[in-house]
């Protein structure tokens, strides 16, 4: 029986931020909608600068399972995301080495990998409130 993620999205609308938390896994028969779904009800998710918090997360995040991840955004935000922030939280050492290596397959994004939701928090507030260059 396949397996996918259980998950919860939160749009902060005030600091332009999409807070994606993964919980656990579901089977593949219970009922809701993927990451995608959820993601594509927010207004113009490209907009926002956004968090993955993985550290709840109890099944494995291979290298395949996250680059899966990223074509799935990728293929929603068309490029429009170009020059917003993702913060990556992990908080496991397994789980960093793979999100280390996904840093490539985004490159028109600002990427950091935290242990701690704070400090990828105070990251993308910090990139938000720094001057863009003209």
């Amino acid at each position: 029986m396949s397996k996918r993620s259980r998950f919860a999205v939160t749009a902060d609308r005030a600091n332009m931020i999409l807070i994606i938390r993964f919980h656990s896994v579901r089977n593949d028969q219970d009922t809701g909608p993927d990451l995608i779904d959820l993601l594509a009800t927010v207004e113009t998710p490209w907009l926002f600068n956004a968090i993955f918090d993985f550290r709840r997360y109890e099944a494995d995040l291979s290298r395949d399972y996250l680059k899966f991840l990223t074509e799935k955004w990728a293929a929603l935000t068309r490029g429009r995301d170009q020059g917003r922030s993702m913060a990556l939280v992990g908080g496991d050492c397994d789980l960093t080495f793979n999100l280390k290596a996904m840093l490539d397959v985004m490159p028109d994004r600002r990427i950091g990998i935290f242990d701690t939701f704070d400090e990828g928090l105070d990251w993308i507030k910090a990139s938000n409130e720094a001057p863009q260059a003209a």
